[in-house]
């Protein structure tokens, strides 16, 4: 086996090998918290009726919109330059600010709606998310500096 050999490379145990970290993240985010739009709208349900129900699954909902549409955006726009990336994630942030607060503006007013019910689905679903998306990022094993040029990481392993 050679070092050039993709099968004799080990693959370590936790660690996602990836060159989209915002696909990555997205997944691991979706996967921990879709399961809470119902188990939010669940208990919210059982303590403050239907319309406790309803509320939380909507807030659950709209959370889970929020944290996938910028995620998403984040991986189609994914380049080499770091500057028009962070253009770009700024630019998104502010878009889903302005999401954010057409949203709560036109569902302010709303008697249907239960507030605090709806505040328990997006404050569970935020809080998995993010828990879901720092684990996530942490196992990619990003490196967090630029290789020197005409270094290689078994070079650097040979005594």
């Amino acid at each position: 086996m050679t070092d050039s050999d993709p099968a004799a490379t080990p693959v370590k145990r936790g660690v996602a090998l990836s060159n989209r970290p915002f696909a990555v993240m997205l997944r691991a985010g979706l996967r921990a918290s879709v399961w809470m739009l119902p188990l939010a709208a669940a208990g919210c349900w059982i303590f403050r009726g239907a319309e406790g129900g309803w509320s939380a699954a909507l807030g659950a909902a709209i959370a889970l919109v929020f944290f996938s549409g910028g995620l998403l955006l984040m991986d189609k726009m994914v380049g080499d330059n770091a500057h028009a990336m962070m253009a770009g994630a700024l630019a998104i942030y502010l878009a889903q600010v302005i999401f954010l607060g057409i949203v709560i503006f036109g569902l302010s007013e709303a008697s249907w709606l239960d507030g605090p019910a709806f505040a328990i689905g997006v404050i569970a679903v935020t809080l998995v998310w993010q828990a879901a998306q720092v684990v996530a990022f942490i196992r990619l094993r990003q490196p967090v500096y630029d290789v020197p040029a005409g270094s290689s990481e078994s070079s650097e392993r040979q005594p």
